[in-house]
């Protein structure tokens, strides 16, 4: 995705609080910056968040049951993972197999099932509650 694109995100906190809004920024440090859908630009600590989701939509379907295992994709330099969340939600999908992954806040999960909602997810690590790499990229 081009980092000049208004992209739209829903927020997790850890709280369990939602947060619907827009942004072009795609790299996180210790602070995301939204656009609100009311048109306000909000700060938020990435800390205070359990994931950031990019979407097709905002409104997504709570009864869809996403594919959790590896399908054929493209070859790249990336691994295919579990993440579980402290509340217990858990996704799968692939990461760049990079030492960003190690040392950085979080990572970007591109989801393996193409039929979800979510384009990809930026993971804050300190929200996990357990992390497994599956398979290195077949």
């Amino acid at each position: 995705m081009p980092k000049d694109s208004l992209q739209k995100v829903v927020l997790h906190h850890r709280t369990g609080a939602i947060t619907l809004g827009f942004a072009y920024q795609t790299d996180f440090g210790e602070d995301i910056k939204i656009i609100t859908r009311e048109g306000k630009e909000q700060t938020l600590p990435v800390y205070d968040l359990k994931a950031v989701f990019f979407v097709r939509e905002f409104k997504g379907d709570p009864k869809y049951e996403e594919i959790k295992f590896l399908v054929k994709m493209p070859v790249s330099p990336t691994v295919w993972v579990r993440a579980q969340f402290s509340d217990g939600e858990i996704l799968e999908g692939r990461v760049s197999n990079g030492l960003d992954l190690l040392t950085q806040p979080g990572f970007y999960l591109s989801p393996s099932d193409r039929e979800t909602n979510n384009l990809r997810v930026f993971v804050v690590k300190s929200a996990l509650a357990s992390f497994a790499i599956l398979s290195p990229d077949p």
